[in-house]
């Protein structure tokens, strides 16, 4: 069994109630929050956009890739768009599966398709007109 269940979603991310089962006995969770600094400059946040129908046409691909590679997991990625000030989260990506060592190399995975393949892009907004 592995699914995966995506969200883009322009509301704060307040997920944080543990999904356990007695199928998988272990889960991680990676949050994403953003840095107070870009590029050695202080910033206010990052502006998130996407191409909502690409992106879960590429996280049905991506879910898809996962169920050939990994063993039976579950998944939960939640970004953010629009406006994310510092300090705010902009990505949690919970995985479920049976062994701790696979869930942490399956959130990595996860967290590197999500940036490589899907259509998020960020706009920094520096203080002070910074650029």
């Amino acid at each position: 069994m592995q699914t995966l269940k995506f969200l883009l979603t322009n509301s704060p991310i307040t997920d944080k109630t543990p999904e356990w089962n007695d199928q998988f006995g272990a889960e991680t969770v990676f949050w994403g929050v953003v840095r107070g600094i870009e590029d050695g400059k202080p910033i206010t946040g990052i502006n998130y956009t996407a191409y909502a129908a690409m992106a879960e046409k590429k996280l049905c691909e991506i879910g898809n890739e996962a169920k050939s590679i990994f063993c039976a997991h579950r998944a939960k990625i939640i970004h953010r768009t629009g406006m994310v000030y510092a300090a705010e989260p902009s990505v949690v990506i919970r995985v479920g599966c049976a062994r701790s060592s696979a869930a942490f190399e399956i959130s990595q995975w996860y967290l590197d398709k999500l940036k490589r393949v899907v259509p998020i892009w960020k706009d920094v907004v520096y203080k002070g007109n910074h650029s």
